[in-house]
């Protein structure tokens, strides 16, 4: 039978690492494990799958199985004892940010990526394990060379459909310039960056109604500060708090 264990939704994990190489041993202990769940009246089994055993696939679906996630180097299969069986949903969204700069002068700092013809704030996507505060930092410096320190959360956008099937949520920050001079990083993707003036921004026709609208509406706004609290007392996992300010210290 697989190695595995149980989690505490009346679950079994399989433990990946103690996979048999050889597909008739694996399909004989997977049919011993699904026996087991069954006497022991579990819910749901776990099978995560490397790409080097990609062709375990085959027989784990033919045994019941449907596929829950993947990742680019494995895929994660799941067994429900019946279909009423709760199994917790997968992700259904991308996050990106974005970054309204505003320099001592007023003007915004805005790019226009290759193949475009329109200028937006810069920003993109926030990577796996990021917070959002570190990615809208990062992706500002890549795509214009400033360096910024985080300020609030202005507001946010959802967009559906927005990439194979999933949802996509977009969060503007306000951020504070810490240099002025423009220097491109990311030169693959951005093909111009620079500073504007609010007003210029939004007499120009090539711009989006959308971008222009963000920036009317968020130019002044105040939005949500970035929590004081210690979130080590509550658990060991990677925390951002943005809260509006109450007036209260």
């Amino acid at each position: 039978m697989l190695a595995f264990e149980y989690n505490k939704f009346n679950g079994i994990i399989v433990n990946s690492a103690q996979l048999p190489a050889d597909i008739d041993v694996f399909l004989a202990e997977l049919s011993a494990l699904l026996d087991h769940a069954k006497l022991q009246k579990k819910a749901v089994i776990w099978l995560t799958l490397s790409i080097d055993l990609a062709h375990f696939i085959a027989i784990a679906t033919s045994q019941g199985f449907t596929f829950h996630n993947c990742l680019p180097t494995e895929v994660t299969l799941i067994f429900k004892s019946q279909a009423q069986d709760f199994v917790p949903f997968v992700p259904t969204h991308s996050l990106g940010a974005g970054g309204l700069v505003q320099n001592s002068h007023g003007e915004i700092l805005v790019i226009r990526e290759h193949g475009a013809t329109t200028y937006k704030l810069p920003g993109g996507h926030i990577e796996l394990g990021e917070t959002i505060e570190d990615a809208v930092i990062r992706e500002v410096l890549e795509e214009t060379g400033i360096q910024t320190t985080f300020s609030t959360v202005l507001g946010m956008a959802s967009t559906h459909p927005y990439r194979f099937g999933k949802s996509n949520i977009y969060i503007v920050c306000k951020l504070v310039p810490l240099s002025t001079q423009i220097n491109i990083q990311d030169t693959h993707e951005v093909d111009d960056a620079k500073w504007i003036l609010p007003q210029d921004y939004l007499l120009d026709a090539n711009n989006s109604a959308f971008n222009k609208y963000l920036i009317k509406s968020l130019l002044n706004a105040t939005g949500l500060g970035k929590s004081t609290l210690d979130l080590s007392q509550f658990s060991t996992l990677k925390h951002e708090v943005f809260l509006a300010d109450n007036g209260l210290k």
